[in-house]
């Protein structure tokens, strides 16, 4: 006899399955994950047919039986298990079983005694529900059966006395038939008074569930005429019950009218179709976007006698699914242009600076007006990349309380003297308008963008608008604008008088590179940054434009009531000279790197130089109690900026480090070091100024 040690481990997944009990296994979300073979048996369903789908996918409640209670009452106990970490035993409970096609289809009577039992993980939580049943369908069948024969029994045995009193109560029969027949009548009318009744509440209840529905009920007999209009349909299509029912309704846009009609065919021959999107019109010609269903309804014969519709207004979900498609394809091509921007930044970077030390070596007139020439491209490619990054979603600006009405009122004198007299400008600012938390620069990219816009779509003459007031979104706009927060805004409306956009090309005017002017006219970017910048504060902008009629784009951004704007004054002054401090210079590009070391030792300092952070790391090693102070790129080769600066902090903690770098501010890794005394951010293209000044307050601060 084999010891208990040499005995092979036993098979639970076998024993469970083949346990004689009735037992299923539930995951925290209601899935199946495990049945016994007993259960499959009873339930006539198979494991692989019910394995990891929903409890109440694979037993759904009888359709037949309206007054049918159990996915109810079986998701309450469920529910009660994991609220109450414990088991909960369910009273006797009718859930019919649904009966494979192969056995005729459709639903079969049972009645079970469920217990669900959680089970717990390691940790306390609950990783299954068993799901304990005995079939009790025969019991309650018997107990049935007994109740009948009792009945049966007590008929027979009053029918005895009957007979009994017929023999001995010869006088009495024809008084005492008469009485009986009248309890019997009394008796029959009773019950067909009770039945009437409950048929009568049963009807009301149904037709206040069809009328409360949410959704477009419409019942059609088998020549699509309409039997039943519910108050959904009244509300999404406009016609009433009274104007439709007994008549046809061409259902479905002339696109998918065969569609429809295919769908009512297969309904009339007693097949159902689900979860079909069509375009359905409305009374005032208008289309609206629906999830249609039908199932054949059928007489006391069982003949089909024509069909029912269900159908969900799915307007504001496709909706919401085009903003979001909108969304990602911005994004994605965001991403795009920051790169971009990057490598234009490093390019323009070293030129810059190049410039400026040239004016102090070249004095002569000529050789001014090309280096003014020269900046002044150098300037507005620089410009154009500040576009790029602030499209790319990552350039914050700086961020301070604004009054809006200061810049808009800017804004309004601007136009005023550059706009052609053709074009008249009307303005409607409220007094009252609250502050906002923005970036002044460009906020005000963005209202003469829109401005511009404004203007080139009345070329002959119109009259451009500006709207300004305070208004408070709430959780019911928020659902109609998937951009939108809850919370108090400030609505700048730029409208025009122009011929208006065609839809056609509503949904791509915020695209990048995308605009209807002519050849040399437009880059493309200018509502592209109106987005990015309006995003970037918290905020997101509406288009309304009717062809004929004009457009206004309404901007919102979050405002700030009762707080108040404090004025700051800045101050200039000669460039700072160094006095023979050592700066390390890191940059993987060389003329980057040759420049900035080139502007450093022209001013007073002394400077070492690396072409990545590897090399960086060795020369500030080398030097250590020498280097004051390391300028560094963060996009590097070997070792990135930020991988540097955190060797660099081992070797000595308080080393001060600028960051540069050419990608928006949002996307460095620098980002962590705001606000560090020892730590400072400089955007690339940066002028010498920009250089010397960053250098000077980092070797001074505290």
């Amino acid at each position: 006899m084999k010891s208990a040690q040499h005995l092979p481990a036993p098979d639970f997944r076998v024993l469970f399955e083949s346990a004689p009990g009735l037992y299923l296994v539930l995951a925290p979300d209601l899935t199946i994950v495990a049945a016994s073979d007993a259960y499959l048996h009873a339930t006539m369903t198979t494991r692989d047919a019910i394995l990891g789908r929903g409890l109440f996918e694979v037993f759904p409640d009888n359709p037949d039986d309206p007054a049918a209670t159990g996915v109810r009452n079986l998701g309450a106990s469920l529910n009660r298990v994991l609220l109450n970490r414990k088991a909960d035993a369910m009273a006797v409970q009718k859930y019919d079983i649904r009966r494979p096609a192969s056995e005729g289809g459709g639903f079969e009577e049972r009645f079970w005694s469920p217990v669900n039992s959680p089970v717990f993980g390691p940790g306390g939580e609950i990783v299954y529900i068993i799901h304990r049943v005995e079939d009790v369908t025969e019991f309650v069948r018997l107990k049935q059966a007994g109740r009948e024969r009792d009945k049966l029994t007590e008929e027979l045995r009053v029918r005895a006395e009957k007979m009994e009193a017929e023999v001995f109560l010869r006088a009495q029969e024809l008084a005492e038939a008469n009485r009986r027949l009248r309890e019997v009548n009394e008796t029959l009318e009773d019950r067909v008074r009770i039945r009437t009744e409950a048929w009568q509440h049963l009807n009301r209840l149904l037709n206040s569930v069809i009328e409360a529905s949410p959704q477009v009920i419409v019942a059609f007999d088998r020549t699509r005429t309409i039997q039943m209009w519910n108050a959904a349909a009244k509300r999404i299509f406009g016609w009433t019950a009274e104007e439709v029912i007994g008549r046809p309704f061409p259902f479905a846009a002339k696109d998918k009218h065969e569609e429809y009609l295919s769908l009512t065919e297969r309904a009339l021959q007693a097949d159902s179709s689900a979860n079909v999107e069509l375009k359905w019109p409305r009374r005032d010609g208008s289309m609206v976007d629906l999830l249609v269903s039908m199932a054949s309804t059928h007489d006391s014969a069982g003949e089909v006698s024509g069909y029912v519709v269900v159908a969900a207004d799915i307007s504001e979900r496709k909706n919401l699914q085009e903003q979001l498609l909108r969304a990602q394809r911005m994004e994605s091509i965001g991403t795009l242009a920051g790169g971009i921007a990057h490598d234009l930044n490093n390019v323009l970077a070293p030129i810059l600076m190049a410039v400026q030390l040239l004016r102090t070596k070249l004095d002569d007139e000529s050789s001014q007006n090309t280096l003014d020439t020269l900046e002044t491209s150098i300037k507005r490619g620089a410009s154009l990349i500040r576009q790029i990054l602030t499209f790319a979603r990552g350039v914050q600006g700086e961020r301070v309380l604004l009054q809006s009405r200061h810049l808009l009122e800017e804004i309004e004198k601007v136009l005023g003297q550059t706009l052609p007299k053709s074009v008249q400008v009307q303005t409607e600012i409220a007094a009252d308008l609250w502050v906002i938390l923005g970036d002044a620069t460009q906020l005000h990219q963005v209202l003469m963008n829109l401005c511009v816009n404004a203007r080139d779509a009345m070329p002959d003459s119109g009259t451009l608008t500006i709207r300004a007031h305070n208004v408070s979104l709430d959780e019911t706009y928020k659902r109609m604008n998937a951009e939108a927060k809850p919370g108090p805004y400030i609505v700048i409306e730029v409208a025009d008088t122009g011929p208006g956009i065609p839809k056609e090309i509503k949904d791509k005017i915020f695209e990048p590179f995308f605009t209807t002017k002519g050849q040399g006219k437009g880059t493309g970017l200018g509502l592209s940054t109106v987005t990015a910048i309006v995003k970037s504060h918290n905020g997101f902008i509406n288009l309304y434009s009717q062809v004929g009629q004009g457009s206004s784009f309404k901007v919102y951004l979050p405002a700030a009531p009762g707080e108040s704007v404090m004025a700051a004054s800045a101050s200039t002054g000669q460039l700072p000279m160094g006095n023979r401090e050592l700066i390390l210079v890191v940059d993987d590009e060389a003329a980057i790197r040759d420049i900035t070391k080139l502007t450093l030792e022209n001013h007073g300092y002394r400077a070492l130089a690396a072409g990545d952070g590897a090399e960086g790391v060795a020369l500030f090693a080398q030097y250590r109690n020498d280097v004051q102070l390391v300028i560094s790129d963060l996009d590097m080769p070997v070792m990135g900026g930020a991988a540097m600066i955190r060797s660099l902090e081992a070797i000595n903690p308080g080393v001060r480090v600028i960051s540069a770098t050419g990608l928006p501010r949002s996307e460095t890794p620098a980002e962590r070091h705001h606000g560090s005394l020892r730590q400072m951010f400089l955007s690339k293209p940066f002028t010498a100024e920009q250089l010397l000044r960053a250098v000077h307050e980092m070797l001074h601060s505290a």
